[in-house]
């Protein structure tokens, strides 16, 4: 029961957000218009800020610790 559990928990805290990122695209597909670059080029360049802006900030988390 607790192997299931966490799965299922596991999979919500994967993927929800994951599956939540794709609800409203048209506000992404409105800001990539914006800027004059393809909606490919605009998530992208967007998880790679994401992944700096996480980077650092862990960084700064096992800095303090």
């Amino acid at each position: 029961m607790k192997k299931i559990a966490l799965i299922g928990f596991l999979i919500g805290a994967i993927l929800a957000p994951d599956l939540l990122a794709y609800v409203d695209m048209s506000a992404v597909s409105q800001r990539a218009n914006d800027l004059g670059m393809d909606v490919k080029d605009y998530t992208f360049a967007m998880a790679i800020a994401g992944t700096l802006t996480g980077f650092a900030f862990n960084l700064f988390l096992w800095k303090v610790k």
